[in-house]
This record gives structure tokens, C-alpha cells and sequence, in this order.
């Protein structure tokens, strides 16, 4: 069992050894030395440190050959690697075999000690601190959407309800609340689950495009369509179309739209034949229909059409009892993704984050336990990495956006409308409400490829 105080120093330079080992007696610490790469390994398989201070470079051993000897036999050391060289590839190698951390001589006293202090708090955590992910994380993701509050427990059963029919959906709630997920859900617990989920999303649309990009086209039916394409609503078959941001619909699609839902028939652009659509529509948007309705800005009978069932979901801000469980689920996904082994986490994170306003909502609470994870390297989660990531989110939420030229802003418009419209120069120009000579010569100015 490792003694919670005790640091293991790994030099050939006696007067490094003897000057950090008189340093860490200072703090109270328990001191073990050794001068050589073989004689550390020996002593730290032996007593067990929570801490190795280790140099690079050892008259008999590499460093990195140590570090990966201490890795196989005590996982959960905290090795702090110390040299005199500046070497990236060294540093990168340690780092990935599982330093916790790089310093370089001569060395500097406050690091040294913050570099102790912290990788020692997180030994006594790991042996204080209950584990969050209990013996089978994998348990955790058994329900994809966490909580257990009143409001979340509404669109459980929400989602059990229109699973069960094929009615239209509207899906309303700031960004970041997991609209398109709850989508996903009444899908895939729908009788239609083996059925494709397409997504729109609203915001990338382009007018002149919309018929073939929904609604697809036959072969000739205008220059550069060298062959018959399905659109969106036919690839769906009888299975579920998301409209992402239906709210930033411009007056004209919102109309196309309408007709569409009205008879739920569509023609491929330069087809003859009418097609039934069979696939279930759910829509979602961050912005309060109901009051751009009023200020005319989104049709009334599209807004109908589209509410037959809603479901409200609510910030982060208003359902903050979610977020102990919330924390625990993105853990253990954040866990898996990077491969890291989080299991602990520091008592005052729960009052950080239930004090902070969420902006970004459940979005956001994953990108800042992600961002803590990395800073904390070990299997607790350290109450200062979740403030500074909490700090830099907002410093990167709330800060002012870089300008950019018209001219930037113009030929990034011009790209994209030509990426959407395939190359074809007359559609891209009509999508942009400018003339063929006009676009051929924005193409010549910003040096874009026809």
C-alpha cells in the first residue's frame, strides 16, 4: 500500500538529488532517492510512492524505459519526468507512455512544488473519493437522455407516446439542449426504427436549390445533371425527416414547404411522375415560433401544420438537480472517446457547476468536462480543471468575434453556392441573384474554379 506522503527521486546528479530531496523533506514529505534507472524501478515497485520524480537520462537505463516499467507495475503512480534538454520528441514519448508531467532543469522551485502538491492531491482523491461510475460504466449509457427531473421525466413519456404514431413533431428549446437527440429517439423506438433518419438542416438551404435537393431530379433536367439523383424526402422512404432550425425558413421555402405538407406528394425536378411521401416529419428550432408568428415573420399555417405534437425542452439552467447524473454520463462517454479512466471527482465540482448559467446548456456542460479531463491527467477530476475550463468557456462564449472582409465574406458565399449547386454556374447564380456574366466575374476576382 502506498504511503500517501512519500516521494520517490530517481537522479545520477547527486546535488539535484540531495537539493530536492531537501526541498520535499521541507513540506513534510517522506523521501525516497535513487541514483540509477535500475534502482528506481526496484524502489518504487518496493514502497509504492503515489509521486516519482524521475530524470530523463540515467547512466543506466532510458528515462521513457523506466516510466513504462513504473506504468506496467504501478499504474497509478504520478511520474514527473525532469531534464535538461529541451526535446520535443522526449517530451511527446513521455507524455503518451504516461507521464504526468515534463519539467526541465535547472528546476524551478514553485513549479516543482506545484507539480508535487498537485499530482499528490490527486493520490489521496483516488483513495478518499468514492468511484462516480460504479462496476459497469457501460450500464450508464442505457438511456441516452439523463434526468430525472420533472420537465425531463415529461419528455420520457413524450417520447413513448408519438413513438407509437406518425404524427408531426415540433421540437422547441435553446441550442445545445438535444433537440435532434430526442428526434433520434422517437425514431428509433418507433415500429420504424429500421427505417432511414434524414436531417435537414434549414440553415444551409438554398432557395433556387430547394426542389432538388428535397425533392431530387431526373437525368438532363437541367445542365450538369448528368443523372437522376433522390432527394432528401424520397431517401427517407417511410422513416422520420428532421428539419434542424426550421425557424430560419426565409418566407418563400416556408411556402414550398407548406404546399408540401398539405398533400405530402412531390415531382424530381424534370420528372413527370408523382411520388407519395410516407416518412414521419419532426421539426426543431431555438427560436420561439409562436412570437415570430405574431410579428409576422413565420407562417401561421405552417406553424400549425408543424405543431401537431410539441415538445418543450427546457436549459440547463432550469433542470441544474440533472447535473450530478448529466456529469456522471458524460464521464463515462468522455472516458471512452479519449480512452481516459476518470472515475473520481473532487466534492466542489458539484457546486461549480450547478452555480453556473449554462449558456451552451447540455452542449456546453460536455465540451467543459472534456476540457477538465484533459487538465486533470489521472483518474480524479480536479475541481480548479473544471473552473478554469468553466472560465474559458465563457471567455470564449461571450468574446468578440473577428471581422472579416466583404470580400472574404463574399467569396466564401460564392463557394458554397457552388459546392450546393454541383458546378452549375446558372443555378449558383440564381441562388446568389446575380447574373451568369456577374458570377463569372467574382469567379475571376477571388480565383475560384468553375
Amino acid at each position: 500500500m502506498a504511503t500517501v506522503n512519500r516521494v520517490l527521486v530517481v537522479d545520477d546528479d547527486a546535488s539535484v538529488r540531495e537539493s530536492v530531496e531537501m526541498f520535499l523533506r521541507d513540506r513534510g514529505l517522506d523521501v525516497v532517492t535513487a541514483e540509477t534507472g535500475g534502482q528506481g524501478l526496484s524502489a518504487c515497485l518496493e514502497s509504492n510512492p503515489p509521486v516519482v520524480i524521475l530524470d530523463i537520462r540515467l547512466p543506466d537505463l532510458s528515462g521513457l524505459d523506466v516510466l513504462k516499467g513504473i506504468m506496467a507495475g504501478r499504474p497509478s503512480t504520478k511520474v514527473i519526468m525532469v531534464t535538461a534538454y529541451h526535446d520535443m520528441v522526449t517530451t511527446i514519448e513521455a507524455m503518451r507512455n504516461g507521464a504526468y508531467d515534463y519539467i526541465h532543469k535547472p528546476l524551478d522551485a514553485d513549479e516543482l512544488d506545484r507539480a508535487v502538491s498537485k499530482a499528490l492531491r490527486i493520490s489521496k482523491a483516488s483513495c478518499s473519493i468514492p468511484t462516480l461510475l460504479g462496476d459497469d460504466p457501460e450500464e450508464i449509457f442505457r438511456n441516452r437522455i439523463v434526468g430525472g427531473t420533472p420537465e425531463m421525466r415529461s419528455i420520457f413519456k413524450s417520447i413513448g407516446l408519438l413513438s407509437c404514431n406518425r404524427a408531426t413533431v415540433l421540437i422547441e428549446g435553446e441550442t445545445g439542449t438535444g433537440k435532434e437527440l430526442i428526434a433520434h429517439m422517437i425514431h428509433e423506438f418507433s415500429s420504424w426504427k429500421d427505417e432511414p433518419f434524414v436531417t435537414v438542416d434549414c440553415t444551409t438551404l438554398v432557395e433556387s436549390l430547394l426542389e432538388t435537393e428535397l425533392f431530387g431530379h431526373r437525368k438532363g433536367a437541367f445542365t450538369g445533371a448528368v443523372q437522376s439523383k433522390r432527394g432528401r424526402l424520397e431517401l427517407a422512404g417511410s422513416g422520420t425527416v428532421f428539419l434542424d432550425e426550421v425557424g430560419d425558413l426565409s418566407p418563400s421555402l416556408q411556402a414550398k414547404f407548406l404546399r408540401f405538407l398539405e398533400y405530402r406528394e412531390f415531382t424530381r425536378v424534370g420528372g413527370s411522375s408523382v411520388r407519395r411521401f410516407d416518412a414521419r416529419i419532426i421539426a426543431a428550432t431555438n427560436r420561439n415560433l409562436q412570437d415570430m408568428v405574431q410579428r409576422g415573420l413565420f407562417r401561421q399555417d405552417l406553424y400549425f401544420r408543424l405543431r401537431v405534437a410539441a415538445i418543450q425542452v427546457p436549459p440547463l439552467r432550469e433542470r441544474r438537480a440533472d447535473i450530478p447524473d448529466l456529469m456522471r454520463f458524460f464521464l463515462a462517454k468522455i472516458n471512452r472517446e479519449l480512452d481516459a479512466r476518470v472515475w473520481r471527482a473532487e466534492k466542489r465540482i458539484t457546486e461549480l457547476l450547478q452555480s453556473y448559467s449554462w449558456p451552451g446548456n447540455v452542449r456546453e456542460l460536455k465540451n467543459v468536462l472534456t476540457t477538465a479531463v484533459l487538465e486533470s491527467r489521472g483518474e480524479v477530476l480536479l475541481s480548479d480543471a473544471v473552473e478554469a475550463a468553466l472560465k474559458g468557456s465563457t471567455a470564449q462564449l461571450f468574446s468578440t468575434p473577428e471581422l472579416r472582409s466583404m470580400d472574404d465574406v463574399e467569396r466564401e458565399h460564392i463557394r458554397v453556392a457552388l459546392q450546393q449547386s454541383g458546378g452549375n454556374l446558372s443555378a449558383a447564380a440564381r441562388a446568389l441573384g446575380i447574373s451568369r456574366p456577374t458570377l463569372r466575374k467574382r469567379l475571376k476576382k477571388y480565383q475560384l474554379r468553375q
